[in-house]
């Protein structure tokens, strides 16, 4: 993928951390790359397919794209709050 429009190429293809353990979901590739926009969302690219890694589960391979990277959100009814799960 091209630049695009409104991110910014970053220099990691960690896809999203753990809270507390220091483990992460990371895409293996060396064709992928990972772009941010100014409001945090994430488009992982990866041309030739990647494997996602991560320390205490096996491998997860994506077919060649792109991809929105998401974080799952739990609403909490008795904190009234919406929370982003976490690893």
């Amino acid at each position: 993928m091209k630049a695009m429009n409104g991110y910014r190429k970053l220099n990691h293809c960690r896809l999203a951390e753990g809270e507390a353990t220091g483990h992460h979901h990371s895409a293996a590739s060396k064709t992928a790359t990972l772009w941010e926009s100014d409001s945090g969302s994430r488009v992982l690219s990866a041309p030739d397919g990647t494997d996602v890694i991560h320390q205490e589960h096996g491998p997860i391979t994506l077919p060649p794209g792109d991809y929105d990277v998401v974080r799952v959100q739990e609403y909490d009814h008795f904190a009234e709050e919406a929370r982003t799960i976490v690893d």
